[in-house]
């Protein structure tokens, strides 16, 4: 196994010594990341390692911050995006009201608010939302679905990389 520090952050290689089912975990803060551990079916020649029981292998890399190698700069690289929040528009029911147990949708527009990320977060009265899913859809256009599974007032929270979006955050009746 080796792990490499590349621009998006890392890779890791690992080449399995027999076919079968394998799970990898990916943990940030020792927690696992969404959908870890994943399973990969590895397939091949069981003649090469019939050695049989279990076999666990693990990496890990602690990392403050990346550092930009251009003008010997020190701070953290990150990009800088000029958008403008108040150009982003958000549009459908999952904004005013929402269902227990189904999937409650709205869509965000930021096509012409230049480049930047989306954040989304929604908190009920128990605390953050289960289930938030994004998926973008080009464009700058974003279909956003949550799951609720409690009654009560939530505050859905859009933002256009640090500025709210206009009406945000929004007050949803569950």
């Amino acid at each position: 196994m080796d792990c490499t520090e590349v621009e998006e952050g890392y890779k890791v290689r690992y080449t399995p010594l027999a076919p079968g089912d394998y799970y990898v975990s990916i943990k940030y803060n020792n927690n696992h990341i969404v959908g870890s551990p994943f399973k990969v079916t590895c397939k091949g020649d069981s003649k090469v390692a019939d050695i049989g029981g279990q076999e666990t292998s693990s990496v890990s890399v602690e990392t403050v911050a990346k550092v930009g190698k251009a003008n010997n700069s020190t701070g953290p690289l990150l990009p800088q995006f000029k958008s403008d929040a108040s150009k982003v528009t958000s549009k459908g029911m999952g904004l005013k009201k929402a269902y227990i147990g189904k999937q409650n949708l709205f869509t965000v527009s930021a096509n012409n608010a230049g480049a930047n990320i989306l954040f989304v977060g929604i908190h009920g009265p128990k605390g953050p939302c289960e289930e938030v899913y994004i998926k973008h859809q080009g464009h700058n256009q974003y279909a956003v679905n949550y799951l609720v599974r409690e009654r009560g007032d939530y505050l859905v929270l859009v933002k256009w990389g640090d500025e709210h979006i206009p009406g945000s955050p929004f007050k949803v009746e569950v």
